[in-house]
């Protein structure tokens, strides 16, 4: 409650909007009060503020609340509220019980002081007031709080990253990283189809709401998508975690895209469809651009490589840096692309395998790239490199060879790239990835395609359907030629109609039945299909086809059904493709009437809502069984579980067919989709010519033909235009010119994409992914430490139970936690965030895994850095063997990490760019702890191995005892009584001055800062040959800040920060504590 000034007293506890914690009335003066925080014994009184007393609200401290008082001679004692509160008079009263006691004392409220919330900067001050609790308390946190720093350090603090249920693979993380590292976090993610940027796009958006919650991210998608990312962010990026902060929108919704002009992140999924522009003034390209760059931070996702119109090329560019690439400047741009073209030939002509019997060849490769980058000099040591490889006698090592020859080409795609915050990776550059060798790593299998089974269907009625096309394909071509017509319409009216025959001749019908305007437009036809079949004249024959289809006989749909049954196995996942029209709910119907499908068909329509596919998707997977789809799945959902695969309609354009098989397509699968296409009986019909040519042909089932789109669109309009005016047979016989067409178009796309590629498996954040997995693999003692601390008697005391298959935490109402009720609340999260297991392998969709990051597990680690409860301890150890007098050691858990204040000054010190230097920081320096042991006789550091051993050893109730205020005499008697309060400062100050001397520590710095030296003297080597290139690259001065970036961490790195954590006092005596109490 908000309390006026006569209400408040000197003494009494407070807080107020930002306050660091609980803190207290120091003085009175007018309407304000100066109210000062409690750090420690040592530091009773700090962070004194003048606050205005009508924006103070008293606290009243509840039980189980970490306190300390001062008695009469002021010595101070921690102890723990056990009950009271204000009473009738206004004055504060507490029952307080200090540490392993079975009594309460009554302090007055102004008497205590409460510490606040921020980690204790000396832990050996606890110890001194006598706030030293069971070493049991130690022994619960201590292995959680190890792990915590080995899951950042492991991470380098890209939590958002690490605890996505998504497994690691290299080039994902490292894309996602490099952005996260970024002080300028606009990039454009060109991986190729498949590759996995919506994964690279979920990892930023999960760290950007986890380095502030406040913030907001907006996300911009084709239509056929936006279901499927906000499935993906809920289940594998769990952003429910931080409220409605992400909103989704499609392509088409570009009034929704107001409401992004002010949200911290922006994503443009399929970016270069909006950007398909001429002009800037385009009203949905320039509403783009507005939002674009009043975005603090920007992904545009597109695998579209940069080989087509200069003006979408630009157009991307526009967007994420508005001033370096801007449309007034065209001509510049043009030319920009045109000086390039020879350094991009000379990369690709430089052989990713070389022979090692020919290094005159490789010599004349390299020298040809040199000739177009004279000023570059970092290559020619590369290059030299290279060759070096090659021995006098005997030929190269082939994986030496090839791995030189790949840091020659990332060298230049990195240094010469047209905009530095482009990141590209292709299928065949991540087949060279190379997995660790214990097998820690998830492989990133890309799925092969299969040449599918051609399956007759003998049925009149598809027989008559595919007839009546044929027909219509025959008399179009006699009027074309008779008449003079241009066939471009009627060869893509023909693609409809072909797009239409399988099942079922209702949808065929319905074309018919407009084309000769009888009745109203179906609702089967889209807008552009029904703009497309009147942009050509109706035909002569075309009524008479209609009436003869609507004659045939009604028996497909039912020989479908048996033919899905026939090669499905029951125990398969299969989806049948059914492309757009009514089939697929009639063939749902059909399917569920049968005796085998009647339980395990499913549908994915265009009628559904949204909820409606999602659980049809999920029971699917579930059970398994047929899954039959409209055009509602040929994009955007992920169909990768299928088994088999079955077209029952075959799309017009093999782009189309192309999105289709990358629903099932996908990475990571153990084995390849079984694929089958269903025809009628001819077998040179239209039908299985055209099935044949999209094989044989467009090669679509062999491979991913996304990056040649361009190039197939052109090739598919000449095909149909070949069938409207040649016929079936020059139709199948446009297959082998098809093929050379698109081989041709794959060399020049390679060669022109060479210098925007991405060669991650050579770069140094590729490790990054090995390193979470390392940590993964520790999965069964993260589990049991975690669980023990959670659920233990020592620990939080929380209930565990087994939920689904996962693991979930919660409150146990029949036990307080042994926390204060303000601790308690940074583990009261959402219960989502409370489900889930702690290895990545099992953990189940829209569960959480329990690492960093997971709002449950940061509340852990907040919790374990406010606590004191195990910072301190102190205990008896009786050791027989021991022949000397009773010595009492003092052991200090310290951490080191890179000192983050460099590179904080040169960002400009921002609270929000903290946490982009701490994961450089993390990176260049992995954070860890060292103890060190001081022995009080000698105050010097123990390094006797056997000695380390019996002092690490955890508390045993057989030989240990906690020296409680029962038994801290004993301690007393050993040292001397008020020796402590001198005698832990300077032991503390002994172990700092070991730690930072010895050579351990000085080895692991050095080797730190030795390799951002060298990473960095890489990019100003990059730099200066960037600033040489002129006519070749957009931003000369593009690694300038870089450069800066990395001496500042390497100065963190040199002079790294230690602090203390914890402190455990032991005395080693061979008797026990009452022969010295």
């Amino acid at each position: 409650m908000v309390l006026k000034d006569e209400s408040l007293s000197v003494g009494d506890h407070v807080l107020f909007d930002a306050a660091p914690g609980i803190g207290r009335v120091a003085r009175l003066d007018g309407g304000f009060a100066s109210v000062e925080f409690f750090e420690s014994v040592a530091e009773p009184a700090v962070g004194a503020v003048d606050v205005a007393t009508s924006q103070l609200s008293l606290v009243v401290l509840e039980c189980e609340t970490r306190v300390f008082a001062i008695d009469d001679d002021g010595v101070w004692h921690a102890g723990r509220i056990s009950e009271g509160g204000i009473q009738g008079d206004g004055r504060a009263l507490y029952w307080v019980r200090f540490p392993n006691t079975s009594r309460d004392v009554c302090i007055s409220g102004q008497r205590i002081r409460v510490r606040w919330d921020k980690p204790p900067r000396d832990p050996h001050a606890i110890l001194v007031a006598g706030g030293n609790e069971s070493p049991r308390f130690r022994d619960a946190r201590l292995p959680v709080r190890a792990l915590l720093l080995e899951d950042r350090a492991s991470s380098a603090s890209a939590t958002g990253i690490a605890s996505a249920g998504v497994q690691m693979h290299s080039h994902q993380v490292s894309a996602a990283f490099r952005v996260l590292r970024d002080p300028v976090q606009r990039y454009l993610l060109a991986d190729e189809v498949g590759m996995g940027k919506t994964i690279e796009a979920g990892f930023v958006i999960r760290q950007t709401l986890i380095d502030d919650p406040r913030r907001k991210v907006g996300i911009v998608c084709p239509d056929a998508l936006v279901e499927q990312w906000r499935i993906e962010l809920r289940d594998k990026f769990y952003v429910g975690d931080f409220g409605r902060k992400v909103k989704v929108v499609g392509h088409s919704d570009s009034l929704s895209w107001r409401d992004f002009g002010s949200v911290d992140l922006l994503v443009v999924d399929e970016a270069h469809l909006l950007a398909k522009v001429e002009s800037p003034d385009e009203p949905t390209y320039k509403q783009l651009a507005t939002v674009a760059h009043s975005a603090r931070r920007l992904l545009l996702l597109s695998a579209t490589p940069f080989t087509h119109a200069s003006t979408t090329h630009l157009a991307l560019l526009h967007l994420l840096d508005g001033k370096l690439f801007a449309w007034d400047r065209r001509e510049d741009f043009e030319r920009l692309l045109e000086g390039r073209r020879e350094i991009a030939m000379a990369i690709y002509a430089l052989d990713e395998e070389p022979d090692p019997e020919n290094p005159g060849l490789l010599e004349y490769q390299l020298g040809r790239l040199m000739a177009q980058l004279p000023a570059d000099e970092l290559l020619r040591d590369l290059a030299e490199a290279v060759m070096a490889t090659f021995a006098a006698d005997e030929p190269a090592s082939q994986e030496a060879l090839n791995r030189s020859v790949a840091t020659v080409r990332a060298h230049v795609s990195e240094t010469y790239r047209l905009h530095q915050r482009v990141i590209r990776n292709r299928r065949h550059n991540i087949q060279h990835e190379r997995l660790d060798d214990e097998g820690i790593m998830a492989p990133f299998a890309l799925t092969g395609r299969s040449m599918p089974k051609l399956v007759q269907i003998d049925a009149h009625e598809l027989d008559g359907a595919a007839d009546v096309v044929e027909r219509w394909i025959s008399g179009c071509s006699a009027q074309i030629l008779d008449r003079g017509l241009d066939s471009g319409p009627y060869a893509r009216i023909a693609g409809l109609l072909v797009s239409r025959v399988g099942g079922t001749s209702d949808d065929l019908a319905d074309i018919l039945r407009f084309r000769i305007k009888a009745g109203r437009p179906p609702a089967t036809l889209a807008f552009e299909d029904l703009e497309l079949l009147d942009s050509a004249p109706l035909l002569p024959f075309e009524p008479a086809l209609n009436g003869e289809l609507e004659r045939r006989p009604r028996d497909a749909l039912a020989k479908l059904t048996d033919g899905i049954l026939a090669v499905a196995a029951p125990s398969e996942k299969v989806v049948v493709f059914c492309g757009r029209g009514s089939l697929a709910h009639a063939l749902v119907a059909s399917l569920q009437e049968s005796i085998r499908g009647r339980r395990s068909t499913f549908g994915h329509l265009v009628a559904q809502t949204d909820a409606e596919r999602e659980d049809a998707v999920a029971r699917w997977r579930g059970s398994g069984g047929v899954l039959v789809v409209d055009e509602s799945g040929d994009v955007g959902r992920n169909l990768q579980d299928a088994n088999l695969v079955v077209h029952a309609r075959l799309p017009s354009n093999p782009n189309q067919l192309e999105q289709r098989i990358g629903r099932v397509d996908r990475y990571g699968r153990a084995l390849t989709a079984r694929a089958v296409v269903f025809s009628d009986t001819n077998p040179e019909g239209v039908l299985a010519t055209w099935a044949q040519l999209l094989g044989r042909g467009f090669g679509v089932f062999e491979r991913s033909i996304s990056a040649e789109h361009d190039a197939i669109d052109q090739l598919t309009t000449a095909a149909w235009t070949t069938l409207v005016e040649e016929g079936v047979e020059a139709f199948a016989a446009r297959a082998d010119p098809t093929r050379e067409a698109i081989a041709a178009e794959t060399t020049r796309i390679n060669e022109l994409d060479a210098l925007e590629s991405s060669w991650d498996f050579v770069s140094q954040e590729s490790a990054l992914a090995e390193r979470i997995a390392r940590y993964d693999d520790r999965h069964t003692e993260i589990d049991r430490r975690f669980r023990a601390l959670i659920s233990g008697a020592e620990g939080f005391r929380f209930e565990e139970r087994p939920w689904d298959g996962s693991i979930r935490f919660a409150p146990d109402e029949r036990v307080d936690p042994l926390l204060s009720p303000r601790l308690a609340s940074l583990l009261k999260v959402e219960q989502n965030s409370r489900i889930g297991n702690f290895d990545r392998w099992h953990v189940k969709p829209g569960r959480r895994l329990f690492r960093r990051g997971n709002p449950f597990v940061d509340g852990i680690e907040r919790v374990l850095q406010l606590d004191d409860r195990g910072q301190a301890s102190a205990l008896w150890r009786v050791d027989p063997s021991w022949n000397e007098d009773a010595l009492v050691y003092f052991g200090f858990d310290f951490l080191v990490e890179a000192d983050t204040a460099p590179i904080l000054k040169l960002l400009g010190g921002a609270h929000d760019q903290f946490p982009i230097a701490l994961r450089r920081c993390d990176w260049a320096l992995a954070p860890f702890e060292r103890r060190v042991w001081v022995s009080t006789n000698t105050m010097r550091s123990v390094d006797d191995e056997h000695t380390l051993k019996v002092l690490n050893a955890p508390f045993d109730q057989k030989w240990d005892s906690n020296l409680n205020p029962d038994r801290i005499s004993a301690l007393h008697g050993v040292l001397g009584h008020g020796n402590l309060a001198h005698i832990a400062p300077n032991a503390l100050a002994a172990a700092t001055k070991s730690l930072l001397n010895a050579t351990s520590l000085a080895e692991v710095t050095a080797a730190a800062a030795a390799k951002v030296a060298s990473e960095t003297d890489v990019l100003l080597a990059r730099s200066r040959a960037r600033s040489a290139a002129t006519g070749m690259v957009a931003d000369a001065a593009a690694f300038g800040f870089d450069v800066e970036l990395g001496r500042a961490v390497q100065q963190g790195v040199e002079s790294p920060s230690v602090r203390e954590l914890s402190v455990t006092c032991l005395v080693r005596s061979a008797e026990d504590w009452q022969s010295f109490a």
